[in-house]
């Protein structure tokens, strides 16, 4: 018995609906950083990732330190 596979008619209203979802976080996206405050109705997922990219932005920093203080460290004991 084979599973049910999905057709062309849901996968593409799940697509759209995808598709929607996306142009919605990037408004709310776009209004959050373009003006830096909340906004009514609350724009959570915006904010969560602006916390997740911030995150992301510092653990590179971190990592890129750790690399040049590596390099370094192998300059002065040679």
């Amino acid at each position: 018995m084979m599973p049910d596979t999905p057709d062309h008619r849901d996968l593409w209203h799940e697509l759209n609906q995808a598709r929607l979802d996306i142009a919605e976080l990037r408004g709310m996206l776009s209004m959050h950083f373009s003006e830096g405050q909340h906004h009514y109705p609350p724009c959570k997922p915006a904010a969560d990732l602006q916390k997740t990219m911030l995150s992301s932005l510092a653990a590179a920093l971190i990592a890129l330190l750790a690399a040049v203080g590596n390099i370094i460290m192998e300059f002065i004991r040679r």
